[in-house]
């Protein structure tokens, strides 16, 4: 359990208000002139401006009022009426954390932390402690001000900002380079993915050719063009980019990590567990595809024996297998998605699920088709949000890859990312390539990642869900699921009314995160 802490800006001229020194009525005159200077106005006009769609965002902005664009006529009211002005808050008290130092090197804590019984703020390097009357041992929290009865010795006592202590063991790993990590590609297979795009030139693939046309072009019918093609020009579908994109991160993954496992889903009226290509597929269709536990439970077997050699092994294997890969049928999403993760979750934490689709999932568990009435929504959105609760808990990050002109629903498929740590894009099938690189260049460095932040009781939370926020609004806790390496979360805060605040000396903050790490044989709590 580490512990940071760092101080709060307040003005000198308040927290002198505050602890009465000089003239305490000064206090409301400060506080005006703070929320004066926290404040923008804003027309109304501005305002419908600033929330309009994001075509009209578009538009050149003039450099001398970046909220108002240029060439808009101003509105009124009655006739010589200015619209009303509004004024909208600017907040700069922010607390943030980047997950990077959650890889640094930090001292590890002897003995095991120390928890205000009140508000669960840790005992840290700025703690005093005092004795009462009786000798005991006594910790004013410095945060909510609860006098906590403690017996600590001096080589137990805090000497560091950051600090680690070690909980309980973590699952064993073979080594520490992440080598089990799975990454799982789950394509979208069905028949829309045939749909094509016009390109400039040449268009250099293998994949989804035409075999009767080959035929035609050995016959000496090569310059010939079909209806509705262009000279200069060529047709690219949605499942060539995609096979395509797939092909070449497995060329990459194969150089820069090849001791990782590598494997496909696709998924169209029926999903295919192709694995890492050295067996046979295995297919699972009808009501298979209704049953998630069963479907669950299958594809975590058959992953056994299909996801055994890592990527410098398989990519001959696995590009062969692309090469079979045709569009047809419907849009098994949640099945397929079901058996990508069964096979992700036997890797390590940090494994992955890319998920590339272009249309509504309409086959099987998760079919957003018929989900327009609220209890088919709720039904569905409980579904996507169990499958990201389940990846979070092992420590699995799920992406969705969704091409842009589909209508996916992505508003429903957003648990995923967000229990999980992953991303939710909408790309040009032609512009595939970077996303792919990005999701897969995102690592994991810890999982079960659960934020707290606690602030003195002077000060609360503010934007923040209410679910989270507990202690009066001065303590925030926040399920986090996997974080990512560069990853940075924010809350913001602000004084608390006047009649609510106590004297102060001091003023801090502390962070604490409690994850699973990903390499060290120990579970932490930061």
């Amino acid at each position: 359990m580490g512990f940071a802490s760092s101080h709060a800006y307040v003005s000198k001229r308040k927290i002198d208000a505050l602890m009465g020194i000089g003239d305490p009525n000064n206090l409301a005159a400060i506080n005006e002139e703070e929320q004066n200077d926290s404040c923008a106005s804003i027309s109304d006009e501005e305002l419908d401006n600033f929330n309009s769609d994001n075509e009209e965002q578009k538009a050149p902005v003039d450099p001398n009022n970046p909220i108002k664009k240029p060439g808009r006529r101003r509105k009124t009211g009655k006739e010589g009426e200015e619209h009303k002005k509004h004024k909208r808050e600017i907040d700069t008290n922010v607390v943030g954390l980047n997950f990077s130092v959650l890889k640094d090197k930090t001292a590890v804590a002897t003995g095991d932390p120390v928890f205000c019984a009140e508000c669960k703020a840790m005992l840290n390097a700025h703690s005093k402690l005092t004795k009462n009357e009786a000798g005991k041992q006594i910790w004013n929290c410095e945060f909510c001000l609860n006098a906590n009865e403690v017996q600590m010795e001096e080589e137990e006592l805090p000497k560091e900002d950051q600090l680690m202590y070690v909980l309980e063991p973590a699952p064993k790993v073979k080594n520490d380079k992440n080598e089990d990590i799975t990454v799982m590609f789950c394509i979208d297979t069905s028949g829309s993915m045939c749909h094509s795009q016009t390109v400039a030139g040449k268009f250099a693939t293998k994949y989804g050719k035409n075999k009767e046309m080959e035929s035609l072009k050995k016959l000496g019918y090569g310059s010939q063009y079909t209806s509705g093609e262009i000279a200069g020009m060529c047709y690219i579908s949605r499942m060539q980019c995609v096979l395509t994109v797939i092909e070449n991160q497995l060329r990459q993954l194969a150089i820069g990590a090849p001791k990782r496992k590598v494997g496909i889903v696709t998924f169209n009226n029926e999903v295919t567990l192709i694995g890492d290509g050295r067996s046979a597929p295995k297919t699972y269709a009808g009501d298979r595809l209704n049953d998630y536990e069963g479907l669950l439970k299958a594809s975590q077997e058959d992953a056994a024996t299909h996801m055994t050699k890592s990527v410098e092994d398989t990519e001959v294997d696995l590009v062969k297998r692309l090469e079979h890969i045709q569009e047809s049928g419907m849009t098994a999403l949640g099945p397929g998605l079901t058996v990508a993760l069964g096979a992700a979750i036997k890797g390590t934490p940090g494994s992955k699920v890319i998920i590339c689709t272009d249309g509504l999932a309409n086959v099987g568990i998760g079919s957003l088709e018929h989900a327009k009435d609220k209890t088919a929504v709720k039904k569905t959105r409980d579904f996507y949000t169990q499958i990201g609760a389940l990846a979070k808990s092992k420590g699995v990050s799920i992406s969705v890859v969704s091409i842009v002109a589909s209508d996916c629903r992505l508003e429903m498929l957003s648990p995923l990312a967000g229990l999980t740590g992953g991303d939710i894009v909408k790309v040009d099938p032609l512009d595939l390539g970077t996303d792919f690189a990005n999701i897969l260049a995102e690592n994991v460095v810890a999982s079960n990642v659960e934020l707290r932040v606690n602030l003195h009781k002077t000060f609360t939370f503010r934007n923040e869900d209410s679910s989270l926020i507990s202690k009066n609004g001065s303590v925030l806790v926040k399920p986090i699921g996997n974080a990512i390496d560069g990853q940075e979360v924010s809350a913001e805060y602000r004084l608390k009314p006047e009649d609510e605040l106590v004297k102060l000396a001091d003023i801090d903050f502390a962070t604490a995160v409690s994850y699973t790490h990903l390499t060290l044989p120990t579970i932490y709590s930061v």
